[in-house]
């Protein structure tokens, strides 16, 4: 039996191990390198539901300022100014004269209490349906504090949709002011919504990545 092993036999051996062990890095690179494409694509489609979900939460936002803005404008129209007293009053003035006019044979106090009578219903009348109004407001009020709390707690759109609520809110009538806030919300938005930059040595990476891949292969 001899007592030393041939020398093609040991450079045999340690091919086969180089062999082996190259073969073992490569499928270690392979499923790490698939690991990591997975998690990057798996950590862009999140990334991308949450910009979809952003903007879904923005584009309520603004839906709720407008729906808030039309039923606030349309009450103001048609119940609030003078325009509005104006009209209850010239209507009052008309069923008080009618009613004063249909009091035949009576005079004096009798049908100035009828004309009076008349005209206090129509003002009562008038302000129960400013009521009714004004209280159908509270429906695009409560749409829109829905659609601002999660906004407020995104802390790149949190001052601008604070802002924008308030002129809103407790400035309505401030067109200018509504103007400007909803221009800085979309700013903010549109920063909000871009995706990170990478830093400058994964942009150099990816650059190289891309150009690799568009070589053609054979």
């Amino acid at each position: 039996m001899p007592d030393h092993v041939p020398m093609d036999m040991d450079i045999s051996l340690l091919t086969t191990g180089i062999t082996v062990l190259t073969t073992v890095m490569v499928l270690y690179l392979g499923s790490f390198e698939t690991a990591r494409r997975a998690r990057h694509a798996e950590a862009r489609k999140d990334a991308a539901a949450d910009r979809a979900a952003l903007e879904a939460q923005a584009d309520e936002l603004v839906a709720a300022v407008l729906a808030l803005r039309i039923a606030g404008d349309t009450h103001d129209h048609v119940w609030g100014g003078w325009a509005a007293r104006g009209r209850v009053a010239l209507r009052a003035l008309t069923h008080g004269a009618v009613a004063y006019g249909q009091q035949s044979g009576r005079t004096g106090g009798p049908a100035v209490f009828a004309a009076a009578g008349e005209a206090a219903r129509t003002v009562y009348s008038w302000d129960h349906e400013s009521g009714v109004s004004a209280a159908a407001l509270a429906a695009p009020l409560a749409r829109l504090g829905t659609a601002v709390a999660p906004l407020l707690r995104n802390e790149a759109l949190g001052p601008a949709t604070t802002d924008l609520y308030e002129a809103a809110v407790k400035h309505s009538g401030d067109d200018e002011r509504t103007a400007t806030a909803m221009r800085a919300f979309h700013e903010a938005l549109r920063s909000a919504l871009e995706p990170p930059v990478p830093p400058r040595r994964r942009r150099r990476f990816l650059r190289r990545s891309a150009e690799q891949e568009a070589l053609p292969r054979g």
